[in-house]
């Protein structure tokens, strides 16, 4: 019977999030006509506000929309799209992170490779391996918030 309970809700809840498309359509619409909304979004969050940098501030500034969807078994995860405008620090106007929950009670993220522009990136395109408990000095580069959450 739970299972049953369980697949009605999904129903339900498939249901509901198609009717609020055009709530949130409208709602991104809105959003788009406050400058730097994402920026002091971020800088207000109570966990992120003090991770972003003076470098993530720069690309934040970017950021046009976000998008989460949940996948078709809402169940099994969901998407956040960030949509940036054109920008002097990558090529890629859409960059997607996705939570996959498996079956063993953990999450699986993936997230799309981001395509730096020359002279970009994190530290400028050089990869660095972790060694011990230390932070890497990926972690500590300029763009700290911006590729660790993306």
């Amino acid at each position: 019977i739970n299972e049953e309970a369980s697949d009605k809700v999904l129903e339900v809840e498939q249901k509901y999030n198609e009717i609020r498309k055009p709530v949130y359509e409208k709602r991104n619409q809105i959003i788009k006509s406050i400058p730097d909304f994402w920026l002091i979004a971020f800088l207000s969050h109570p966990a992120l506000g003090d991770l972003v940098t003076k470098e993530d501030q720069k690309i934040f500034r970017y950021l046009s929309s976000l998008e989460v969807k949940d996948f078709k078994d809402v169940k099994s995860g969901y998407s956040i799209a960030f949509n940036f405008s054109p920008n002097p620090y990558f090529e890629d106007t859409k960059l997607t992170k996705m939570f996959t929950f498996l079956d063993e009670g953990t999450t699986k993220i993936t997230a799309t490779s981001i395509k730096w522009k020359e002279g970009m990136g994190i530290p400028n395109g050089v990869a660095y391996e972790k060694k011990g408990n230390k932070r890497s000095h990926a972690d500590e580069g300029d763009f700290a918030i911006f590729t660790l959450w993306i």
